[in-house]
């Protein structure tokens, strides 16, 4: 997967340091864009253009913003129903206002 790939989230069961620690995760079955891949000696890890979360990981040395392990998502070769997607975005839109 790459920088601007289209992912769905598979997998968003989290431990519970993550979920005290990452205020923003994915939901499985939602559709993300990928912003940023880390390579880590233990795996691959993404940020995603829809998530922000505050820089709370630390890295040799560094802060960085929590990633997210690749295999949580699947890369989307054919396009969601962009419609379905709209009406989903802006439901929500009208129902958090």
């Amino acid at each position: 997967m790459k920088v601007g790939a289209l992912v769905e989230c598979i997998n968003s069961t989290w431990k519970q340091e993550t979920i005290e620690t990452v205020p923003n995760r994915p939901v499985k079955g939602k559709y993300y864009t990928i912003r940023e891949v880390f390579q880590f000696p233990h795996g691959v890890g993404v940020t995603l253009e829809e998530i922000a979360n505050p820089l709370t990981a630390r890295y040799q040395g560094k802060l960085l913003e929590p990633n997210f392990d690749i295999e949580r998502f699947r890369e989307l070769e054919d396009l969601p129903d962009i419609e379905a997607l709209l009406e989903e975005v802006f439901s929500d839109e009208l129902v958090s206002k």
